[in-house]
């Protein structure tokens, strides 16, 4: 297929979010500002004890800046769990004092649906984000936060953003507003990533033509969004070998593998507190003469948190074109994945 068919047939694709992300995120804040804002203000009435945040797969990374920026802005207890670890986990503070917030793009995810089922019966409070309310999660949970977009990584993530940040305005913190105003001037950057970044990923894909191990490492803000490319994108639609490291951990035991091994690096860089220890690390790799890419977020000028949001889109630019590249021309296709080989339960989708 010739590359121009490709790119047209790529952008309807559902794993290329990139062209629909910053109207869709746009209209998501714009029809549930409100609503997440009256959530905020229920969870402090009710007197919330704990918040868990629980997904699998990419549904999961768009969370954990949920346990973030709780930890950061509020003193309420909060954990991210991947769905079935909170079930075998079994906190012991989950109960009627609880928030269970879950995340499912098909609503059908069988460890999600799972995790929801025994957060009700638990006696928790649920509320699921899902891409269509008709679906398990959406008539299960107690709440439902509809996003309508294939973004399935992005939207949640600003819904989870949007109550974090209104939570910690009503509970006082001054820090919050600011944010809040700039997590919506988000969605025009977005638009312009969309048109600028092509160009240059298409020459990064391009870099690491012939690489078939690539790790990806992230800390910080970004370490869920380098988990997800690292171990879902890369792997899932590339078809390459890949693995996630978290980026100060590479410094203890991965590093010796260059002994023998001069694998390809992605490295996100993000522009807060960590940027120094990611920083001694790139300089490793690039000792070592390992074929490395970096994506920095201080390209971008934003607050240091919004890190996740503005290195989605060169990243599946990347990954777009790194599959063209590979001979994947259908980026909706999957081995396993989707065809009820890996998935148990009725109504379940996925994986």
């Amino acid at each position: 297929m010739d590359i121009e068919n490709f790119e047209k047939q790529a952008i309807q694709s559902l794993l290329f979010t990139a062209p629909v992300l910053g109207e869709d995120m746009k209209r998501f804040l714009a029809e549930k500002s409100s609503m997440i804002e009256n959530l905020a203000a229920q969870a402090i009435e009710e007197s919330v004890k704990h918040i868990y945040w629980v997904g699998a797969g990419n549904s999961r990374v768009n969370l954990l800046s949920g346990k973030e920026l709780m930890d950061r802005f509020t003193d309420i207890p909060s954990d991210c769990y991947c769905s079935y670890e909170f079930i075998w986990r079994s906190p012991a503070r989950l109960g009627k004092d609880s928030w269970v917030f879950l995340a499912s793009f098909s609503g059908g995810t069988e460890d999600t649906v799972q995790a929801l089922r025994y957060a009700k019966k638990m006696g928790a409070k649920t509320i699921a984000f899902v891409n269509k309310a008709d679906s398990i999660m959406g008539k299960e949970a107690d709440i439902v936060l509809e996003y309508k977009s294939k973004g399935l990584y992005i939207l949640p993530l600003a819904g989870t953003f949007l109550f974090v940040l209104e939570l910690a305005k009503k509970l006082g913190n001054s820090k919050a507003e600011p944010l809040i105003k700039e997590l919506k001037r988000i969605p025009d950057i977005l638009k312009k990533q969309y048109v600028n970044e092509k160009d240059p990923a298409k020459a990064l894909a391009e870099k690491f033509r012939g690489q078939e191990m690539i790790y990806t490492l992230g800390t910080g803000p970004l370490y869920g969004l380098a988990y997800k490319f690292g171990l879902t994108v890369f792997m899932e639609n590339m078809r390459v070998n890949g693995a996630f490291i978290e980026t100060a951990e590479f410094r203890h035991g991965p590093a010796e593998m260059f002994d023998r091994h001069k694998p390809a690096f992605v490295v996100l860089v993000g522009t807060d507190e960590s940027r120094s220890i990611s920083e001694r690390v790139i300089k490793l790799i690039e000792h070592e003469n390992s074929p490395l890419i970096v994506f920095d977020a201080k390209k971008y000028h934003v607050n240091e948190l919004f890190a996740p949001f503005l290195l989605m889109i060169p990243l599946q630019w990347f990954a777009v074109y790194s599959a063209y590249i590979r001979g994947i021309y259908d980026l909706d296709e999957r081995v396993l994945m989707g065809h009820g080989i890996m998935g148990k339960g009725s109504g379940v989708t996925w994986p």
